[in-house]
């Protein structure tokens, strides 16, 4: 009996031992499985997904040639992949080993990717075709030249919708996981977020544009701009000197030009505009408001264009609904579209010569400083904005083409529009044709350069800036070193480029030229040190839209190089520093060195 007991025993033991042997077998068998699954449709994923990547640059391309029938069979197929990508990550296998606290991050970002690209082949890629087809140039200008605005108007529902829903995928995808044990994925995550954070500007550009232009054109009723044209051969915060203006009529989407003038008809004529202590500290004795050619010396657009606007009225009586400004380069940009246009002794502006002739051919042709020989030169301007302006305007070229070189203009600061309806005015704050100095807690690398030698010879300025940037408390210290290079020949210039205006108790000579050099630091920031040409120098100090602004008035010889060393300390902020890119001749060159806290 004793005997069998203890047999017994033995065998419950060895089914409980079998038991739990074959439960893990089974537990082993389960999570093998998984994992072959996770693998296995993990890859399967990644396939539908490359192919949705490839359908976008398809998509774009057949967009870009109105290939609207493809497109729409493109955006299916790129609506298929990206659903098919999003079913094979989701489940229960994917969603258990997703939510594991230790391990399960990269998961978490492949099923948020692959959720984020399905929502937008569905809610947001069918709304951009048939947008784009209702908003195709090729069609939206009609025979006359005008822009067809209720069709603007119309899409404007469903343009706000997808900029709606691809704003919440950009945040849900910014939101994932993004250093995670598998680098690949990790590699993926910012592959997506880049895209999907362009198209989201993309879009939230169109639906910006679909809210200003009906109202800006005249949907309503005749609008009238005060059209500013900004010579950088004498530097101003927003570009250039500003000289021929005219006044612009938008009526029913139709562009006339109704006057043209010389910058001496607004001599004499003052602004009644205020825009507070902090701009009157800065500007208060240079005549910002009472000389035209000086209201442009911040950088800040909406300044100008009010003082512009303001002097107009009190000129002429006619109130204005908003300022445009623009440069020789601009010009440039847009007549390579619209080809040359021809001056009334049958020579030509055009993409090629634009800029020379604006900013140095015309002071050669017309290089004296007397009463006729400025008189000349004025009005040979005056001819140059008219006859390029006419032709712009006349809308001759490809509508695409048109638009594509006004975008680049604008996103240089050289095609600038400020409106004097509030409510536009809040719109176009958010895009680059705005012209604003952002009133922002983020990192900020601002250089603006006035001319303060009553010259042209800022044709020849070259500008470098390094930004460094180290330490990781709440506080840090940045380096701001800025080199100035006057590269004015040292013979050959007409005594109106070098002539200065400005008083001094020094000698100069003959393209010698002066500037006021404004750095427009991150806010918060205070300075510590600063040299000029390796030496202790000064610099007057105060505040734009709430950035420090510390200026120094620069003497630079004509074939010298100074360069200007600011010591600050910074807030610590998060995210790439913002670059303020003044438009003058030459380009501005930056480097930005920031130290990352890890």
């Amino acid at each position: 009996m004793g005997e069998r007991s203890r047999i017994g025993a033995s065998d419950r033991s060895l089914r409980r031992r079998t038991r739990i042997g074959l439960a893990m077998i089974t537990a082993g068998g389960v999570l093998l499985l998984a994992g072959l699954w996770l693998a296995v449709t993990a890859v399967m994923a990644r396939s539908q997904l490359n192919q949705a990547r490839a359908e976008i640059r398809t998509l774009s391309a057949q967009i870009s040639a109105s290939n609207w029938s493809g497109a729409r069979a493109t955006a299916a197929d790129l609506a298929t992949h990206a659903h098919r990508a999003d079913q094979l990550t989701s489940g229960p296998v994917w969603a258990l080993a997703a939510a594991l606290p230790s391990g399960g991050e990269p998961l978490q970002t492949v099923r948020g990717i692959t959720a984020g690209v399905d929502s937008l082949g569905h809610n947001v890629l069918p709304q951009l075709v048939n947008a784009g087809q209702r908003l195709d140039p090729r069609t939206l200008r009609r025979t006359d030249g005008s822009i067809d605005l209720a069709r603007l108007a119309a899409v404007g529902p469903a343009m706000n919708a997808a900029a709606a829903s691809i704003d919440a995928t950009t945040k849900t995808i910014s939101g994932l996981p993004r250093h995670t044990w598998l680098s690949s994925i990790d590699a993926s995550s910012a592959d997506a977020l880049r895209q999907v954070t362009t198209l989201d500007n993309t879009v939230r550009s169109a639906d910006l544009a679909v809210r200003i232009l009906p109202a800006m054109l005249g949907q309503d009723g005749p609008k009238r701009y005060f059209l500013a044209f900004q010579n950088e051969a004498e530097a101003r915060g927003t570009g250039g000197l500003p000289g021929a203006f005219a006044i612009v009529q938008a009526n029913h989407g139709k562009l006339a030009m109704t006057r043209m003038e010389s910058d001496s008809t607004l001599s004499g004529v003052a602004a009644t505009v205020d825009f507070g202590p902090d701009y009157h500290h800065l500007y208060d004795g240079a005549g910002t408001t009472t000389l035209y050619g000086n209201g442009n010396l911040s950088p800040n657009f909406p300044y100008a264009a009010q003082i512009w606007a303001s002097m107009w009225k009190n000129y002429s009586g006619q109130k204005v609904d908003g300022v445009i400004a623009a440069d020789p380069t601009a010009l440039s940009y847009l007549l390579a579209v619209t080809g040359p246009a021809t001056l009334p002794d049958n020579t030509q502006i055009s993409a090629a010569n634009a800029v020379a002739l604006t900013e140095s051919t015309s002071y050669a042709k017309f290089g004296g400083t007397s009463e006729a020989e400025n008189a000349q030169r004025k009005a040979y301007l005056l001819e140059l904005a008219s006859a390029a302006s006419k032709k712009i305007l006349a809308a001759g070229g490809e509508p695409t083409a048109l638009l594509r070189a006004a975008g680049e203009a604008a996103g240089e600061r050289r095609l600038l529009v400020w409106s004097a309806d509030p409510r536009l005015q809040a719109d176009l704050a958010q895009t680059s044709v705005s012209g604003i100095i952002p009133t922002t807690t983020a990192p900020y690398v601002g250089l603006s350069i006035v001319n303060d030698g009553g010259n042209k010879l800022d044709y020849y300025l070259d500008r470098s800036l390094t930004w460094q940037a180290a330490g990781c408390g709440p506080t840090r210290a940045s380096t701001v070193s800025i080199t100035l290079t006057n590269n004015a020949p040292a013979a050959g210039l007409s005594p109106y480029v070098t002539a200065r205006s400005d008083a001094r108790s020094y000698p100069v000579k003959p393209g010698d030229n002066r500037l006021e050099v404004s750095y427009l630091a991150t806010q918060g920031a205070v300075m510590s040190g600063l040299t000029v040409g390796g030496k202790p120098g000064t610099a007057s100090i105060g505040v734009e839209h709430g950035h420090p602004v510390y200026t120094v008035d620069l003497e630079l010889p004509r074939g010298t190089t100074r360069t200007i060393v600011l010591h600050l300390s910074e807030p610590t902020a998060t995210g790439a520093p913002i670059v303020l890119r003044q438009p003058l001749v030459r380009p501005l060159h930056v480097t930005l060195d920031d130290a990352v806290c890890s």
